[in-house]
């Protein structure tokens, strides 16, 4: 276990910009999740340099939530109304602060990868890459390894109605998975959090970064922002220009070169924005804003996608006790769960965002319509619900999408819609597989000020129409024989809103355009298809360059959904995870 520091000693381990080498081996551009990853396993090089822009920790599982603020917050045109978008910025990225839910993708979604052009990342070359970690969870150990970092385990408590809820879902025609972590993510699974049995949080910092403390190779640097990336006339990558966070244009910056390569690790939204600033981007948008074009990549910033969330409102009228109310509602059992979490690390606390999902196929949620909107997918006109800046090279990368995602569609091993569950009535209906694309684009008039963001939620009709599917089916599951006995009762949408006309209008009134799990701006894919990186993940048209984000999964703020299947580059942190320690489900009593 990797020793756990705090933040003055993690302070200790800065460097000031004073203390810079002019160059170095390796600059990784990003503290989060892919970028301590990446640095990390760079330690065998002489020098190595890593430049991130904001310093914060949280050490306990539970305490998950009280760091939100952490987070910058933007503003977003989003299709027809208002967003909040959330970008962590901190060492470790979204592992530090994210809900822990330590989940993975079907075998179908990393197979759709390769299909997409990117030999060697499907289920068989991810399989081998894996290593990390279940009141009746079971789990197969075959599928986890022992040697890595991270750490998983099953926290030991289950919520009473959770499992009358599992129950209520096989009565539906959804069974309950074995070991989902094996490419059988789908239909409805325990979820491991990524914790270690201590209670603590295992994630990037503690287990990447921690442990590099004596190592005098690697340089940490925060509060700068990387302005540009310098290429020489060859077009290649030799240097990054930063300059102090919160400082206004025009002030002083600093030149740091890279001997062999610079890694963008900024994530969804900073690295399509640092590729455009830097020249490597849409010609047009480059144009517009005076930026000398290097590479033009009409796909950087471009193929933005989120699990957009409805939130579908129950309530039970007979809930069993104990329930997750109950921390709120019950002193004496809000006492006894702060002293089982507090001398024991055990009981209700010891929960993150939960261990329990309905990964959802469409043929299940909809078995006589899924067909239909398989149909009316296939049967539009690509351009009609794409941004209007696609070129023809990324209307055909969005078709063979869409190839793959409508089979998918058809697929009863690959969830459609993830809907978490912990015994509370209510719940999150998140789309995994969404039509709809969206953009990140640099402000052509101040190139340094925040990107515009446009999730373009719902604009692609069939998501609402998938969206309208899930509805029916949680409806369905409420009124699963085993339910019952809670009284499940709809409050929103409503029992009076029953057609697809007033469900549509329910959902795009409803919908968020994101749950923190934005994506795929820098979509590994042939440059003929829209692509911004090779399946190397160098990025095309120019050299000593290369791409280390996906949208974090397996560290999103659900720390492991790579279902999309059609996103970004790579995983980081994701295909390096580390040994399990699964703790079960103890018999727990409250007395």
């Amino acid at each position: 276990m990797a020793p756990y520091l705090g933040r003055d000693e993690l302070v200790q381990r800065q460097i000031d910009p004073g203390a810079l080498k002019p160059a170095y081996d390796y600059i990784v551009v990003g503290g989060g999740q892919s970028g301590l990853v990446i640095a990390n396993r760079r330690e065998e090089l002489p020098s190595n340099g890593l430049v991130q822009r904001d310093l914060r920790s949280t050490a306990r599982a539970r305490e998950q939530n009280k760091y939100g603020l952490i987070c910058w917050v933007r503003k977003t045109n989003a299709y027809a109304y208002k967003a909040t978008v959330y970008a962590a910025a901190v060492i470790g990225g979204g592992s530090t602060i994210n809900g822990m839910f330590f989940e993975r993708g079907s075998a179908e979604d990393y197979d759709n990868w390769e299909k997409l052009g990117n030999a060697g990342w499907g289920i068989l070359g991810a399989s081998a890459l894996f290593q990390e970690a279940d009141a009746n969870i079971t789990w197969d150990a075959s599928v986890y390894g022992t040697d890595g970092p991270i750490q998983a385990t099953y926290p030991p408590w289950v919520w009473p109605g959770t499992k009358i809820q599992f129950k209520a879902l096989n009565e539906v025609g959804v069974p309950t998975q074995f070991e989902a972590a094996g490419g059988k993510s789908y239909n409805a699974y325990w979820v491991p959090s990524n914790v270690d049995p201590s209670g603590r949080r295992s994630y990037a910092r503690n287990e990447y970064f921690d442990p590099a403390q004596s190592r005098p190779n690697l340089s940490l640097l925060v509060n700068y922002r990387v302005n540009e990336v310098l290429f020489s006339s060859t077009k290649h990558a030799h240097s990054v220009r930063i300059q102090a966070r919160g400082t206004a244009n025009g002030a002083p910056t600093i030149t740091v070169s890279a001997n062999t390569e610079i890694v963008l690790c900024a994530g969804w939204l900073h690295t399509p924005h640092i590729l455009q600033r830097s020249g490597v981007g849409p010609k047009a948008l480059l144009t517009a804003a005076g930026i000398p074009v290097i590479s033009d990549l009409p796909g950087v910033g471009s193929n933005l996608q989120d699990h957009a969330p409805i939130f579908i409102q129950f309530a039970y009228t007979t809930d069993v006790f104990p329930n997750p109310s109950s921390l709120q509602t019950n002193a004496t059992f809000a006492a006894w769960a702060e002293q089982q979490w507090t001398q024991l690390r055990e009981g209700p606390l010891s929960l993150t965002t939960g261990n329990s999902v309905g990964a959802i196929p469409l043929t299940t949620m909809n078995p006589t319509g899924y067909q239909a909107i398989i149909s009316k997918a296939l049967a539009q006109t690509p351009a009609t619900y794409l941004p209007k800046a696609y070129t023809a090279e990324q209307l055909a990368g969005f078709i063979e999408q869409r190839k793959l995602l409508t089979a998918s569609y058809g697929s009863s091993t690959n969830g459609i819609f993830e809907v978490p569950f912990e015994g509370s009535a209510s719940a999150a209906l998140c789309l995994e597989k969404p039509m709809s694309r969206g953009t990140v684009t640099l402000n052509t008039t101040d190139r340094y000020a925040e990107p515009s963001i446009d999730f373009n939620t719902n604009i692609n009709p069939v998501d609402v129409d998938l969206t309208i599917s899930a509805a029916r089916f949680y409806r369905t599951w409420m009124a699963a024989p085993s339910m019952q006995q809670l009284g499940p009762t709809e409050l929103s949408p409503g029992t009076n809103v029953t057609t697809d006309a007033q469900l549509s209008t329910w959902v795009s009134s409803g919908m968020g355009s994101s749950t923190a799990h934005s994506c795929c701006t820098a979509a590994m894919m042939p440059q003929n298809l829209g692509g911004v990186v090779s399946p190397d993940l160098l990025v095309h048209g120019v050299t000593g360059l290369s791409v280390g984000d996906i949208f974090g999964h397996p560290a999103d703020p659900c720390n492991a959904h790579m279902r999309d299947g059609l996103c970004d580059c790579r995983e980081g942190g994701g295909f390096d995870q580390g040994k399990s320690g699964p703790r079960g489900i103890l018999n727990y009593q409250y007395e």
